[in-house]
């Protein structure tokens, strides 16, 4: 069976987007400061904020709120899709790599609540190259993730497009600005392959 390994945070849902503006009110309201929100960060937050207030966001905010983060548009409808192309869909994940962030725990019951198919799903990997044995297509938003995979193994390495890595190109790495444009490479892919 054909696998495909995908990110979870910026890449089937808008983390960074639904956390921003929490994490302003957090700074402003319950911390009365004023700092600039870092959005580059997969949980935003002030660069400035100490370890323990960047701690009880963590543990207050996002690991409460994770289970609500939208999904992006179209990412259920193209990921059902590939599932009825016979790929097998893992999810692979930083989620849980911190000793605050418990938002492992609740991976399969999001992947559930949204109704996105899954065969398995790996948390707290740091090197998410290690775990793309097998796996065709591996989608994330992170460059360096996608560096890794492109540098250490074969699969075909697609970057949904984010504001950190519009301005980025790889010759090796098929960027996308949506799952639209994802699920199009992947079918391409696939009616060549049945064709040959």
């Amino acid at each position: 069976m054909s696998k495909i390994a995908i990110d979870i945070d910026n890449t089937i849902c808008n983390t960074s987007e639904f956390f921003g503006p929490i994490a302003e009110n957090y700074d402003r309201n319950i911390l009365h400061k004023n700092n600039v929100i870092n959005y580059d960060k997969v949980v935003p937050r002030s660069d400035d904020w100490t370890k323990e207030e960047l701690s009880y966001f963590i543990e207050n905010y996002f690991n409460k709120e994770s289970i609500n983060i939208p999904i992006k548009e179209d990412a259920v409808t193209y990921i059902n899709k590939l599932k009825e192309l016979g790929y097998e869909i893992v999810f692979i994940t930083n989620r849980g790599i911190k000793e605050d962030d418990h938002t492992d725990l609740i991976v399969s019951e999001y992947l559930e609540k949204n109704n996105i198919p899954y065969d398995n799903i790996i948390t707290k990997s740091n090197d998410k190259y290690k775990y793309l044995c097998g796996c065709d297509y591996f989608i994330d938003d992170a460059i360096h993730n996608c560096e890794d995979a492109v540098n250490n193994t074969n699969t075909k390495v697609i970057m949904m497009e984010t504001n950190k890595t519009k301005d980025y190109n790889n010759d090796k790495i098929f960027k996308a600005s949506n799952w639209e444009d994802i699920y199009d490479y992947i079918r391409r892919s696939w009616f060549k392959w049945q064709y040959i």
